[in-house]
């Protein structure tokens, strides 16, 4: 009998909200590249004005409910990007409880080259074959989510005023619009699917883009606080919608919560935002429609392929290999060291050469 499971995934956050609970969370990101001590302290500072991210405790209880939902065909485990409990020491233990299939689910639900490839990339074993759910932005109980706490605060605290809904979504760096990145038609596809259903006029509404950072490259923009800064005029209500996420964590509580909310105080309008989905029943239903819509993808041994190059020896890379475009080299400028070439900028490289030729 085939012994099935379902890999729930997400970022990962802070172990604790310390000078070096943060270094090491953001050495993680970098690769192993510590930061510099002022880029920890401006982390720090963010995460202690929100007393910590809940990202952990909202997820184990998401996972915990899910379970429940689902235990009866699979063994269900969760694992985290960039801090413990990591990918690739939970699939080490699926292996030994003999897993033989598993679904991945990503707690993400666009498809990003700078993204969710990341987490492609941790998903290895030569004994269990896996289903990676690439994206679920679409499923119709989502956007039902979204649409009904939008119009709920529409509703009962607009009432008749002016407003807007911001949509906005993490950001990725402007070259995911000349290597035809999925990620930016799919924010564009669900910010429609949202505003047909309690049909918002198009003056209504905007997509933004937040919670850029620094690695040596522009963003896609507007950035949501650039946006509101360059408004001559504003409603009398701002209602932002983080749709890129699913659940309450730095990016939503400071990125929305303290820097949006601080400027719709200095402009005079309220400010507004729908709960995350976080643990909600509604979400659990969510999740549990989502496997069920994908359980029958093809199952496949997955061992993505890793390669490095020396920044100092560029054309050390392999003869076949694509030439190192100069958005890497600030990539690597900026991170220092020896660094793996990022899986997004692979994909989007191998996607360009076939197109050319």
């Amino acid at each position: 009998m085939v012994k099935k499971a379902i890999l729930v995934m997400t970022y990962g956050s802070p172990a604790e909200c310390t000078f070096e609970g943060i270094a090491e969370f953001f050495t993680n990101i970098r690769r192993g590249v510590r930061p510099s001590d002022e880029e920890i302290n401006i982390l720090l500072n963010n995460y202690l004005k929100i007393n910590g991210s809940p990202l952990q405790e909202i997820t184990k209880k998401t996972v915990e409910l899910f379970t429940k939902k689902v235990s009866d065909e699979y063994q269900v485990y969760f694992a985290n990007k960039f801090s413990a409990p990591f990918i690739p020491d939970v699939i080490c233990q699926m292996e030994n409880d003999n897993i033989d299939e598993c679904i991945c689910l990503i707690l993400e639900p666009h498809y990003s080259f700078y993204s969710i490839m990341g987490y492609e990339k941790f998903i290895k074993s030569e004994k269990i074959k896996f289903n990676i759910i690439k994206s679920w932005y679409d499923e119709e109980k989502l956007i039902n989510y979204w649409a009904t706490e939008i119009k709920k605060i529409i509703v009962n605290k607009v009432k008749g005023d002016s407003y807007k809904v911001i949509f906005s979504a993490h950001s990725v760096p402007e070259i995911a619009f000349k290597y035809s990145d999925p990620y930016i038609e799919q924010i564009f596809n669900m910010t429609d699917l949202i505003a047909n259903t309690i049909r918002l006029e198009p003056e209504t509404y905007v997509n933004t883009w937040q919670s850029e950072s620094d690695i040596g490259m522009p963003w896609v923009k507007p950035d949501v606080l650039e946006y509101l800064k360059g408004q001559s005029s504003h409603p009398e209500h701002y209602i932002f919608v983080p749709l890129s996420f699913v659940s309450e964590h730095i990016e939503v509580l400071f990125d929305n919560d303290v820097e949006c909310k601080d400027l719709c105080e200095d402009f005079d309008v309220n400010y507004h935002r729908p709960p995350m989905p976080n643990f909600d029943e509604r979400f659990i239903d969510i999740l549990v429609s989502v496997v069920e819509k994908n359980k029958h993808n093809e199952f496949r041994f997955s061992n993505p392929e890793k390669s490095t190059f020396d920044e100092m020896n560029p054309d050390s890379m392999e003869d076949s290999a694509p030439e190192m475009p100069e958005f890497v080299k600030e990539l690597i400028a900026k991170k220092g060291g020896n660094v793996e070439m990022p899986e997004f900028v692979k994909q989007m490289l191998g996607r360009t050469d076939k197109s050319t030729k």
